[in-house]
Protein backbone atom coordinates (compact mmCIF):
# COMPACT_ATOMS: atom_id res chain seq x y z
CA UNK A 1 0.00 0.00 0.00
CA UNK A 2 1.45 3.52 -1.06
CA UNK A 3 2.07 5.83 1.73
CA UNK A 4 0.87 9.37 1.24
CA UNK A 5 3.76 11.97 1.58
CA UNK A 6 4.07 14.16 4.64
CA UNK A 7 3.02 17.45 3.84
CA UNK A 8 3.30 19.64 6.82
CA UNK A 9 4.66 23.04 6.48
CA UNK A 10 3.70 22.77 2.74
CA UNK A 11 2.67 26.58 1.16
CA UNK A 12 -0.27 26.90 -1.09
CA UNK A 13 -0.31 28.24 -4.27
CA UNK A 14 -2.97 30.37 -3.89
CA UNK A 15 -4.32 30.60 0.17
CA UNK A 16 -7.66 29.48 0.69
CA UNK A 17 -10.72 31.77 2.49
CA UNK A 18 -11.28 30.29 5.70
CA UNK A 19 -14.72 29.43 5.07
CA UNK A 20 -13.44 26.75 2.62
CA UNK A 21 -12.25 24.86 5.20
CA UNK A 22 -15.85 24.87 7.29
CA UNK A 23 -18.46 21.83 6.06
CA UNK A 24 -21.39 23.18 4.34
CA UNK A 25 -23.65 21.27 6.88
CA UNK A 26 -21.59 22.55 9.84
CA UNK A 27 -23.80 24.08 12.29
CA UNK A 28 -22.00 27.88 11.99
CA UNK A 29 -24.13 28.80 8.86
CA UNK A 30 -27.19 28.43 10.69
CA UNK A 31 -25.65 30.26 13.96
CA UNK A 32 -25.01 32.77 11.19
CA UNK A 33 -28.50 32.97 9.69
CA UNK A 34 -29.96 33.60 13.57
CA UNK A 35 -27.91 36.30 14.63
CA UNK A 36 -28.65 37.91 11.33
CA UNK A 37 -31.95 38.64 12.73
CA UNK A 38 -31.18 39.92 15.70
CA UNK A 39 -31.27 43.55 15.51
CA UNK A 40 -27.56 45.20 16.75
CA UNK A 41 -28.60 48.63 15.71
CA UNK A 42 -29.34 50.41 19.02
CA UNK A 43 -26.28 48.78 20.80
CA UNK A 44 -23.59 49.23 18.51
CA UNK A 45 -24.93 53.20 18.26
CA UNK A 46 -23.85 53.46 21.71
CA UNK A 47 -20.58 52.01 21.01
CA UNK A 48 -20.30 54.26 17.93
CA UNK A 49 -20.37 57.53 20.04
CA UNK A 50 -17.95 56.39 22.51
CA UNK A 51 -14.06 57.63 22.74
CA UNK A 52 -11.19 55.62 22.24
CA UNK A 53 -10.82 52.86 19.50
CA UNK A 54 -13.45 51.03 17.91
CA UNK A 55 -15.08 48.56 19.23
CA UNK A 56 -15.94 45.20 18.47
CA UNK A 57 -18.49 44.89 15.87
CA UNK A 58 -21.41 43.73 18.48
CA UNK A 59 -22.95 41.16 15.79
CA UNK A 60 -19.98 39.12 15.69
CA UNK A 61 -19.28 39.28 19.43
CA UNK A 62 -22.71 37.52 19.12
CA UNK A 63 -21.69 35.07 17.08
CA UNK A 64 -19.09 34.47 18.69
CA UNK A 65 -21.06 33.20 22.28
CA UNK A 66 -23.81 31.94 20.61
CA UNK A 67 -21.29 29.09 18.24
CA UNK A 68 -19.23 28.48 22.01
CA UNK A 69 -23.06 27.55 23.68
CA UNK A 70 -23.60 25.45 21.26
CA UNK A 71 -20.08 23.69 21.51
CA UNK A 72 -20.90 23.58 25.16
CA UNK A 73 -17.93 26.07 25.64
CA UNK A 74 -18.90 28.25 28.83
CA UNK A 75 -15.23 30.22 29.67
CA UNK A 76 -14.66 33.59 28.03
CA UNK A 77 -10.66 32.36 28.13
CA UNK A 78 -11.09 29.41 26.32
CA UNK A 79 -13.63 31.07 23.57
CA UNK A 80 -10.90 33.49 23.41
CA UNK A 81 -8.79 30.60 22.54
CA UNK A 82 -10.64 29.24 19.92
CA UNK A 83 -11.03 32.67 18.13
CA UNK A 84 -7.09 32.51 17.72
CA UNK A 85 -7.15 28.24 16.68
CA UNK A 86 -10.20 26.96 15.48
CA UNK A 87 -11.44 27.95 11.68
CA UNK A 88 -15.18 28.49 12.15
CA UNK A 89 -14.18 30.44 15.31
CA UNK A 90 -11.77 32.51 12.60
CA UNK A 91 -14.88 32.43 9.92
CA UNK A 92 -17.80 33.77 12.13
CA UNK A 93 -15.05 36.52 14.07
CA UNK A 94 -14.02 37.91 10.06
CA UNK A 95 -9.89 36.56 11.77
CA UNK A 96 -10.75 39.17 14.97
CA UNK A 97 -9.46 37.96 17.73
CA UNK A 98 -11.34 39.65 20.87
CA UNK A 99 -9.40 39.44 24.43
CA UNK A 100 -11.32 37.33 26.87
CA UNK A 101 -12.70 40.25 28.56
CA UNK A 102 -14.13 41.63 26.02
CA UNK A 103 -16.16 38.49 25.86
CA UNK A 104 -17.04 38.47 29.40
CA UNK A 105 -17.85 42.14 29.54
CA UNK A 106 -19.90 41.50 26.04
CA UNK A 107 -21.85 38.75 27.78
CA UNK A 108 -22.42 40.87 30.52
CA UNK A 109 -23.60 44.41 28.69
CA UNK A 110 -25.49 42.87 25.83
CA UNK A 111 -28.07 40.51 27.99
CA UNK A 112 -30.56 41.77 26.05
CA UNK A 113 -28.99 40.69 22.83
CA UNK A 114 -28.33 37.47 23.92
CA UNK A 115 -32.25 37.06 25.13
CA UNK A 116 -33.35 38.30 21.68
CA UNK A 117 -31.71 35.70 19.88
CA UNK A 118 -32.97 33.01 22.09
CA UNK A 119 -36.38 34.54 20.65
CA UNK A 120 -34.93 34.59 17.03
CA UNK A 121 -34.88 30.93 17.11
CA UNK A 122 -38.30 30.02 18.06
CA UNK A 123 -39.32 33.02 15.66
CA UNK A 124 -37.56 30.91 12.99
CA UNK A 125 -39.02 27.73 14.04
CA UNK A 126 -42.12 28.60 13.84
CA UNK A 127 -41.32 29.98 10.47
CA UNK A 128 -40.10 27.16 9.01
CA UNK A 129 -43.08 24.92 10.69
CA UNK A 130 -41.07 22.90 12.73
CA UNK A 131 -43.17 24.14 15.93
CA UNK A 132 -46.09 22.26 16.42
CA UNK A 133 -47.48 23.95 19.40
CA UNK A 134 -50.54 21.67 19.86
CA UNK A 135 -49.00 20.81 23.63
CA UNK A 136 -46.67 22.50 25.45
CA UNK A 137 -44.85 21.29 29.01
CA UNK A 138 -43.56 23.74 31.61
CA UNK A 139 -41.04 22.41 34.30
CA UNK A 140 -38.43 23.68 37.01
CA UNK A 141 -35.34 22.42 37.93
CA UNK A 142 -32.56 23.42 40.51
CA UNK A 143 -29.41 24.05 39.39
CA UNK A 144 -26.80 24.62 41.74
CA UNK A 145 -25.06 28.37 42.12
CA UNK A 146 -21.57 29.28 41.65
CA UNK A 147 -21.43 29.39 45.66
CA UNK A 148 -19.86 26.80 48.83
CA UNK A 149 -22.57 25.64 51.26
CA UNK A 150 -19.32 26.66 53.21
CA UNK A 151 -19.04 30.38 52.66
CA UNK A 152 -22.30 31.33 53.95
CA UNK A 153 -23.13 33.91 57.11
CA UNK A 154 -26.31 34.06 59.31
CA UNK A 155 -27.22 37.58 60.59
CA UNK A 156 -26.18 37.20 63.82
CA UNK A 157 -22.74 36.31 61.92
CA UNK A 158 -22.74 39.33 60.20
CA UNK A 159 -23.74 41.84 62.53
CA UNK A 160 -20.97 40.41 64.64
CA UNK A 161 -18.69 41.40 62.07
CA UNK A 162 -19.29 44.40 61.74
CA UNK A 163 -19.30 44.37 65.49
CA UNK A 164 -15.93 43.42 65.25
CA UNK A 165 -15.17 46.21 62.30
CA UNK A 166 -16.76 49.00 64.11
CA UNK A 167 -14.75 48.54 67.08
CA UNK A 168 -11.36 48.52 64.88
CA UNK A 169 -12.69 51.50 63.37
CA UNK A 170 -12.68 53.11 66.56
CA UNK A 171 -9.52 52.22 67.80
CA UNK A 172 -8.12 54.09 64.08
CA UNK A 173 -10.21 57.13 65.54
CA UNK A 174 -8.70 56.80 68.84
CA UNK A 175 -4.97 56.53 67.64
CA UNK A 176 -5.16 59.43 65.00
CA UNK A 177 -5.95 61.75 68.27
CA UNK A 178 -3.45 60.51 69.96
CA UNK A 179 -0.57 60.08 67.22
CA UNK A 180 -1.79 62.36 64.11
CA UNK A 181 -3.04 61.56 60.87
CA UNK A 182 -0.10 60.20 58.79
CA UNK A 183 -1.01 58.25 55.46
CA UNK A 184 -4.56 57.49 56.65
CA UNK A 185 -4.17 53.44 56.16
CA UNK A 186 -1.61 52.65 59.08
CA UNK A 187 -2.53 49.30 60.84
CA UNK A 188 -1.42 49.45 64.93
CA UNK A 189 1.43 48.01 65.47
CA UNK A 190 -0.63 44.54 67.24
CA UNK A 191 -2.24 43.93 64.20
CA UNK A 192 0.18 45.11 61.20
CA UNK A 193 0.34 41.38 60.19
CA UNK A 194 -2.34 38.80 59.47
CA UNK A 195 -0.65 36.15 61.89
CA UNK A 196 -1.21 38.91 64.78
CA UNK A 197 -4.69 39.81 62.99
CA UNK A 198 -5.53 35.99 63.59
CA UNK A 199 -4.47 36.04 66.74
CA UNK A 200 -6.39 39.18 67.90
CA UNK A 201 -9.57 37.14 66.61
CA UNK A 202 -8.36 34.18 68.08
CA UNK A 203 -8.66 36.19 71.41
CA UNK A 204 -12.55 37.24 70.34
CA UNK A 205 -13.31 33.80 70.29
CA UNK A 206 -12.52 32.69 73.58
CA UNK A 207 -13.77 35.79 75.27
CA UNK A 208 -16.89 35.51 73.54
CA UNK A 209 -16.99 31.54 73.84
CA UNK A 210 -18.36 31.32 69.97
CA UNK A 211 -16.11 30.12 67.01
CA UNK A 212 -16.49 32.22 64.09
CA UNK A 213 -16.45 30.73 60.76
CA UNK A 214 -13.51 31.12 58.17
CA UNK A 215 -15.67 33.16 55.85
CA UNK A 216 -16.40 35.49 59.08
CA UNK A 217 -12.65 35.45 59.69
CA UNK A 218 -11.69 35.96 56.02
CA UNK A 219 -14.00 38.97 55.62
CA UNK A 220 -12.38 41.02 58.84
CA UNK A 221 -9.30 40.13 57.46
CA UNK A 222 -9.76 41.63 54.48
CA UNK A 223 -11.20 44.72 56.26
CA UNK A 224 -8.84 45.32 58.37
CA UNK A 225 -5.75 44.64 55.98
CA UNK A 226 -7.19 46.71 53.25
CA UNK A 227 -6.96 49.81 51.98
CA UNK A 228 -9.70 52.62 51.86
CA UNK A 229 -11.18 51.34 48.44
CA UNK A 230 -11.26 47.94 49.82
CA UNK A 231 -13.09 48.39 53.18
CA UNK A 232 -15.63 50.32 51.10
CA UNK A 233 -16.12 46.94 48.67
CA UNK A 234 -16.41 45.32 52.62
CA UNK A 235 -18.93 47.26 53.95
CA UNK A 236 -21.00 46.84 50.70
CA UNK A 237 -20.93 43.12 50.37
CA UNK A 238 -21.70 42.85 53.82
CA UNK A 239 -24.81 45.23 52.99
CA UNK A 240 -26.02 43.18 49.94
CA UNK A 241 -25.54 40.40 51.59
CA UNK A 242 -27.93 41.44 54.69
CA UNK A 243 -30.50 42.79 52.37
CA UNK A 244 -30.97 39.55 50.09
CA UNK A 245 -30.99 37.61 53.71
CA UNK A 246 -33.52 39.68 54.59
CA UNK A 247 -35.42 39.57 51.09
CA UNK A 248 -35.14 35.95 51.59
CA UNK A 249 -36.44 35.37 54.66
CA UNK A 250 -33.54 31.80 54.64
CA UNK A 251 -31.59 31.63 57.76
CA UNK A 252 -27.89 32.23 56.02
CA UNK A 253 -26.58 33.84 52.78
CA UNK A 254 -24.03 33.03 50.52
CA UNK A 255 -20.77 35.49 50.52
CA UNK A 256 -20.05 35.01 47.68
CA UNK A 257 -23.64 35.02 45.25
CA UNK A 258 -25.73 36.65 47.58
CA UNK A 259 -28.76 36.25 45.08
CA UNK A 260 -28.31 32.67 45.06
CA UNK A 261 -30.71 30.17 47.88
CA UNK A 262 -30.90 27.09 49.53
CA UNK A 263 -32.58 24.66 47.62
CA UNK A 264 -33.59 20.66 47.74
CA UNK A 265 -32.44 19.20 44.65
CA UNK A 266 -33.85 15.77 43.22
CA UNK A 267 -31.03 13.69 45.20
CA UNK A 268 -32.40 15.78 48.14
CA UNK A 269 -29.35 17.51 48.62
CA UNK A 270 -30.13 20.98 49.69
CA UNK A 271 -27.44 23.45 48.05
CA UNK A 272 -26.98 27.04 47.20
CA UNK A 273 -29.40 27.14 43.37
CA UNK A 274 -31.24 28.64 41.15
CA UNK A 275 -34.47 27.84 39.82
CA UNK A 276 -34.59 27.77 35.86
CA UNK A 277 -37.48 27.29 33.79
CA UNK A 278 -37.76 26.24 30.43
CA UNK A 279 -41.50 25.61 28.52
CA UNK A 280 -41.24 23.11 25.98
CA UNK A 281 -43.14 22.14 22.74
CA UNK A 282 -44.00 18.84 23.00
CA UNK A 283 -43.99 17.47 19.14
CA UNK A 284 -40.17 18.85 18.13
CA UNK A 285 -38.51 19.83 21.38
CA UNK A 286 -37.75 23.33 21.43
CA UNK A 287 -37.87 25.38 24.19
CA UNK A 288 -40.12 28.30 23.47
CA UNK A 289 -39.45 30.36 26.58
CA UNK A 290 -37.41 30.42 29.81
CA UNK A 291 -36.38 31.97 32.95
CA UNK A 292 -34.33 31.42 35.94
CA UNK A 293 -35.28 32.28 39.49
CA UNK A 294 -34.50 32.57 42.96
CA UNK A 295 -38.16 30.97 44.16
CA UNK A 296 -37.78 27.53 45.75
CA UNK A 297 -41.15 26.37 44.57
CA UNK A 298 -42.52 25.79 41.01
CA UNK A 299 -46.06 27.46 41.58
CA UNK A 300 -45.72 30.90 41.37
CA UNK A 301 -44.14 30.49 37.79
CA UNK A 302 -46.54 29.35 36.04
CA UNK A 303 -48.48 32.80 34.88
CA UNK A 304 -44.59 34.45 33.83
CA UNK A 305 -43.97 31.33 31.43
CA UNK A 306 -47.12 31.25 29.61
CA UNK A 307 -47.20 34.71 29.45
CA UNK A 308 -43.64 34.72 27.89
CA UNK A 309 -44.39 31.53 25.57
CA UNK A 310 -47.59 33.70 24.14
CA UNK A 311 -45.24 36.98 23.73
CA UNK A 312 -42.78 34.52 22.03
CA UNK A 313 -44.76 32.13 19.88
CA UNK A 314 -47.60 34.85 19.05
CA UNK A 315 -50.35 32.83 19.27
CA UNK A 316 -51.30 29.10 20.24
CA UNK A 317 -53.19 27.16 17.75
CA UNK A 318 -57.10 26.29 18.74
CA UNK A 319 -57.38 23.35 21.31
CA UNK A 320 -53.88 24.05 22.55
CA UNK A 321 -52.59 22.17 25.58
CA UNK A 322 -50.83 23.04 28.37
CA UNK A 323 -49.25 20.49 30.77
CA UNK A 324 -47.63 21.40 34.26
CA UNK A 325 -46.31 19.34 37.23
CA UNK A 326 -48.16 19.42 40.73
CA UNK A 327 -45.03 22.34 41.86
CA UNK A 328 -47.53 24.18 39.67
CA UNK A 329 -50.65 23.61 41.28
CA UNK A 330 -52.64 26.15 43.38
CA UNK A 331 -56.07 28.10 43.65
CA UNK A 332 -54.75 31.01 41.52
CA UNK A 333 -52.72 29.21 38.94
CA UNK A 334 -56.52 27.35 38.14
CA UNK A 335 -58.05 30.60 38.20
CA UNK A 336 -55.18 32.30 36.02
CA UNK A 337 -55.26 29.18 32.92
CA UNK A 338 -59.20 29.30 33.49
CA UNK A 339 -59.77 33.12 32.64
CA UNK A 340 -57.37 33.25 30.32
CA UNK A 341 -59.11 30.46 28.06
CA UNK A 342 -55.99 27.79 28.49
CA UNK A 343 -56.75 24.15 28.33
CA UNK A 344 -54.66 23.63 31.13
CA UNK A 345 -53.43 20.65 33.22
CA UNK A 346 -51.94 20.05 36.50
CA UNK A 347 -52.19 17.37 38.59
CA UNK A 348 -52.19 18.01 42.75
CA UNK A 349 -50.04 16.35 45.28
CA UNK A 350 -52.54 13.24 45.84
CA UNK A 351 -52.91 12.51 41.72
CA UNK A 352 -49.20 13.13 41.14
CA UNK A 353 -48.46 10.63 44.27
CA UNK A 354 -50.97 8.06 42.32
CA UNK A 355 -49.47 8.53 38.94
CA UNK A 356 -46.21 7.67 40.17
CA UNK A 357 -47.48 4.56 41.96
CA UNK A 358 -46.61 5.88 45.33
CA UNK A 359 -49.88 4.20 46.76
CA UNK A 360 -50.73 0.54 46.57
CA UNK A 361 -54.04 1.38 46.19
CA UNK A 362 -55.83 0.98 42.55
CA UNK A 363 -57.85 3.77 41.29
CA UNK A 364 -58.17 5.62 37.96
CA UNK A 365 -54.67 7.05 37.91
CA UNK A 366 -52.45 4.59 39.82
CA UNK A 367 -49.55 3.47 37.20
CA UNK A 368 -51.53 0.22 36.28
CA UNK A 369 -54.25 2.49 34.43
CA UNK A 370 -51.97 3.46 31.85
CA UNK A 371 -51.54 1.96 28.61
CA UNK A 372 -47.83 1.92 26.92
CA UNK A 373 -47.54 2.27 23.75
CA UNK A 374 -43.98 0.70 22.26
CA UNK A 375 -43.92 2.08 18.99
CA UNK A 376 -44.26 5.30 19.79
CA UNK A 377 -42.91 4.85 23.57
CA UNK A 378 -45.63 6.71 25.06
CA UNK A 379 -48.29 6.15 28.23
CA UNK A 380 -51.70 6.96 27.26
CA UNK A 381 -53.95 8.05 30.63
CA UNK A 382 -57.15 6.53 31.91
CA UNK A 383 -58.42 9.78 30.39
CA UNK A 384 -56.87 9.69 26.36
CA UNK A 385 -54.52 12.16 27.37
CA UNK A 386 -50.46 11.27 26.21
CA UNK A 387 -48.36 11.72 29.09
CA UNK A 388 -45.33 13.07 28.48
CA UNK A 389 -42.03 12.85 29.29
CA UNK A 390 -40.77 14.96 32.43
CA UNK A 391 -37.07 15.66 32.97
CA UNK A 392 -35.99 14.27 29.40
CA UNK A 393 -34.90 18.38 28.17
CA UNK A 394 -33.47 19.08 31.63
CA UNK A 395 -30.92 15.76 30.93
CA UNK A 396 -30.35 17.04 27.30
CA UNK A 397 -29.27 20.41 28.81
CA UNK A 398 -27.49 19.28 31.21
CA UNK A 399 -25.64 15.92 30.51
CA UNK A 400 -25.23 17.34 26.16
CA UNK A 401 -24.74 21.04 26.67
CA UNK A 402 -22.48 19.99 29.88
CA UNK A 403 -24.24 22.65 32.07
CA UNK A 404 -24.97 21.06 35.69
CA UNK A 405 -24.41 24.18 37.40
CA UNK A 406 -23.86 27.68 36.81
CA UNK A 407 -20.27 29.64 36.89
CA UNK A 408 -21.72 33.08 37.15
CA UNK A 409 -23.25 34.61 39.97
CA UNK A 410 -26.26 36.68 40.42
CA UNK A 411 -29.44 36.13 39.02
CA UNK A 412 -28.74 38.30 36.23
CA UNK A 413 -25.80 36.92 35.30
CA UNK A 414 -27.29 33.06 35.19
CA UNK A 415 -30.16 34.45 33.17
CA UNK A 416 -27.70 35.09 30.35
CA UNK A 417 -26.21 31.79 30.50
CA UNK A 418 -29.50 30.37 30.36
CA UNK A 419 -30.60 32.02 27.45
CA UNK A 420 -27.51 30.70 25.96
CA UNK A 421 -27.88 26.82 27.02
CA UNK A 422 -31.52 27.34 25.87
CA UNK A 423 -30.25 29.37 22.22
CA UNK A 424 -27.40 26.50 21.45
CA UNK A 425 -30.43 23.80 22.49
CA UNK A 426 -33.16 25.02 19.95
CA UNK A 427 -30.00 25.57 17.35
CA UNK A 428 -29.13 21.74 17.38
CA UNK A 429 -32.73 20.72 17.23
CA UNK A 430 -33.64 23.12 14.19
CA UNK A 431 -30.26 21.57 12.44
CA UNK A 432 -31.51 18.00 12.93
CA UNK A 433 -34.86 19.12 11.28
CA UNK A 434 -33.33 21.07 8.44
CA UNK A 435 -30.51 18.15 7.72
CA UNK A 436 -32.95 15.11 7.85
CA UNK A 437 -35.71 17.35 5.43
CA UNK A 438 -32.38 17.93 2.93
CA UNK A 439 -31.85 13.68 3.52
CA UNK A 440 -35.35 13.44 2.44
CA UNK A 441 -35.86 16.22 0.05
Amino acid sequence: MAVRSDKMGQSWLLPPAVSDLVPVDHICYLVIAIVNGVDVSEVEQKYRSGPGNPAYSRRMLLRLVIMASVDAVWSSRKIAKLAHENVVYMYLTGNEKPDFRTICNFKKECKDLIENTFKETVTTAKALGILGLGHISTDGTKMKANASNNYTLSKEEIEEIRRIIERGIAIDDEEDKLYGDKRGDELPPELNTQEKLREKIKEIEEASGKKMKNAAKKIIEQHVLGDELQKEQIIEKLDKAEGELNKSGQSAVSITDPEARFMKNKKERIELSYNPQITVDHDSGLIVANDVTQDCMDHAQLESQVNSTLENVEKLPEGAKMSFDNGYFSGPNLRYLETSGLDGYIPDRKQAGEMKGNKPKVNLFSKDSFDYDEETDQFLCPSGEILSRKGEYEYNIKHNLKFREFLTRGIENVRIEHNLVCTAHNLKVILQVLLLILHLG
